[in-house]
């Protein structure tokens, strides 16, 4: 379970400049650069590389992006050069849906093209929609997107007198702790590139999933009222006390018990994208650390809003939730894969 309501979907961003160390990944060398501007740089160096990008410079007007998705994909979109400052989401009726800022990719210290990733939030009405890049303030290059239907479970959970008095009588501290965890989901750090690869799962993959992302969820008070959400995790049900790890290499950015998600560790993977973890027991990761993909982070536990001992599992996108388990099936960034120690 998490507590869904206090974290709206939103696009956000924050700078700060800071040294990272460089990041090894097999059959394709990124280094970490910083910019003036304080936008993150990838550094490329591989056959691979020059091909994608050699294809982006032949076609400088055009974004490499697919033509369709679904409601909670990740859609990941290249461009030539640096022109594009931002990449903009938009409706059939002209509306800015969401906005994504830039990642530069380079080789030999010039960026030669640049990536957007676009979260699809799992209430987005399927329909035609425009990926549009915006180069000065105006309208550039587009590419046209179909977002398809997908189907979502309906659940209920009944709930104790002491869990509905947690999840819905107000309470200052837990007004805090939600705009502590909004803002920090929609901040972005651009020196904070420590894995493209594909996200490994938390808790075996053959744990038993008691919650899919994207589950409409009607809780049942014990005072006989309702309340209907939208699950924007995974759960992962195991025992109290089973070790839980980090999906990908990253910086912790957050170890808080907090009233809602109990044990809780968030980490940074790339600008803008974090991975959650909720209802922890114990929690061994530490504020500011840097982690790699399978480090031990927490045990499993039913701290919070929970009925049971279990893992919610979730992945934010410059705030905005998407599928975990897509993810652990392809890059966070196509082509560009981490080795993993």
């Amino acid at each position: 379970m998490s507590d869904v309501p206090e974290l709206q979907e939103s696009a956000g961003r924050a700078r700060r400049t800071a040294f990272v160390r460089p990041l090894a990944v097999c059959a394709l060398m990124l280094v970490v650069i910083a910019s003036a501007s304080g936008e993150p740089f990838v550094r490329l160096s591989s056959d691979s590389a020059v091909s994608m990008l050699t294809r982006l410079v032949a076609s400088p007007a055009a974004l490499s992006a697919p033509d369709d998705a679904l409601p909670g994909d990740l859609v990941r979109v290249y461009a030539a050069g640096d022109a594009i400052d931002a990449l903009e989401l938009v409706s059939e009726d002209g509306r800015v849906v969401l906005s994504a800022p830039p990642i530069r990719l380079s080789m030999a210290n010039i960026v030669r093209a640049t990536a957007f990733l676009i979260g699809l939030d799992s209430t987005l009405e399927p329909g035609e929609y425009t990926l549009r890049g915006i180069v000065n303030g105006e309208a550039g290059p587009q590419h046209a997107l179909t977002i398809g239907e997908r189907a979502f479970r309906t659940s209920e959970f009944s709930l104790t007198p002491a869990l509905t008095t947690l999840r819905a009588e107000p309470d200052p501290e837990k007004d805090r702790q939600t705009r502590a965890l909004t803002a920090l989901i929609l901040s972005r750090d651009p020196d904070a590139i420590y894995h493209t690869g594909p996200l490994h799962w938390p808790l075996p993959a053959t744990t038993r999933r008691t919650g899919l992302f994207g589950d409409r969820r009607v809780y049942l008070y014990s005072t006989g009222a309702r309340a209907r959400t939208v699950h924007v995790g995974l759960d992962l049900a195991a025992p109290t006390g089973t070790p839980v790890h980090s999906s990908g290499n990253g910086i912790v950015r957050m170890t808080e018990f907090r009233i809602v998600t109990g044990g809780t560790v968030v980490i940074e993977h790339l600008p803008g994208v974090f991975t959650l973890y909720y209802h922890l027991d114990e929690v061994s990761a530490t504020d500011g650390s840097i982690v790699a993909a399978g480090d031990p982070i927490g045990t499993v536990g039913a701290t919070g809003l929970a009925t049971g001992p279990h893992l919610h599992w979730e992945v934010r996108v410059n705030g905005v939730p998407i599928s975990p388990e897509e993810l652990t099936e392809r890059g966070l960034l196509s082509g560009i894969r981490p080795s993993v120690p």
